[in-house]
């Protein structure tokens, strides 16, 4: 039962990314946008579970400081009745100091689990919280990069739809001019022409898409994200005339 509850598994995740694959070729835009809203949509529940996390973290660490509060209050009393019986020389008031002293002591006893649970509690709860707030950071960074990404790609498809067009508009203005527009071909060269255009308009096709998908990111470029944060106005005086200058223009 477990060969074929894999090979099924494997066997629907190629036809999910075959479906997937033939999205892209049909409609890139479509299918980038789609995915990019899939993100923004599990952004959302991850970051919905870290709110959630984190009330949990806070609630559980203000009931662990609560108990430890009262569990150190206690044991500072035991010290100080400790201190009252050792110095005390009465022995009816040295007795009564004594057993409750000891009625003390069994009460923080039985508290030291509970502080202890409450503790251990509040530690994983801040476990959980933390994990879910890495998540949500990441998620929100591959988010913020895969739109960076769409918008380039979508500049670069623009431009190369743009060149089409202009491509196409000078090849009948030349074919004009040269007095080819309203001549008759032979019907099979027609038709050897017509095939060989598709052919490499289907091929240019396929590497638009090819690079309406490939990754693009400026902030791998160390020199290019310097040069931009220079040209904002971000970089940090080093130099002490520098420093005092900067201080100067505040």
């Amino acid at each position: 039962m477990g060969f074929f509850t894999n090979y099924g598994k494997v066997t629907m995740d190629k036809i999910k990314n075959s479906v997937i694959e033939g999205l892209v070729s049909f409609d890139p835009e479509g299918a980038t946008e789609a995915e990019i809203k899939e993100m923004e949509q599990k952004l959302e529940a991850v970051s919905v579970q870290a709110a959630k996390s984190r009330q949990t973290m806070l609630k559980e660490k203000d009931e662990a400081d609560k108990i430890a509060a009262v569990y150190n209050q206690r044991i500072e009393a035991g010290e100080l009745l400790n201190q009252k019986i050792t110095v005390e020389t009465d022995p009816a008031k040295k007795a009564s100091l004594e057993k409750s002293l000891a009625t003390l002591l069994e009460n923080v006893e039985k508290m030291a689990a509970d502080v202890d649970k409450e503790q251990q509690e509040a530690t994983e709860a801040e476990e959980m919280f933390r994990y879910l707030e890495q998540i949500t950071r990441d998620a929100a960074k591959k988010l913020k990069e895969a739109k960076s990404q769409y918008t380039q790609a979508m500049r670069e498809m623009q431009k190369a739809k743009m060149q089409e067009q202009m491509a196409k508009e000078k090849e009948v203005a030349t074919k004009t001019a040269a007095g080819l527009g309203t001549d008759n071909f032979n019907t099979a060269l027609k038709a050897m022409k017509h095939i060989t255009e598709d052919a490499a308009a289907k091929a240019e096709a396929a590497k638009l898409r090819s690079d309406l998908l490939k990754p693009v990111s400026l902030e791998d470029d160390a020199n290019v994200t310097a040069a931009l944060k220079e040209v904002k106005g971000e970089v940090q005086p080093t130099s002490l005339t520098e420093r005092l200058s900067a201080l100067k223009k505040k």
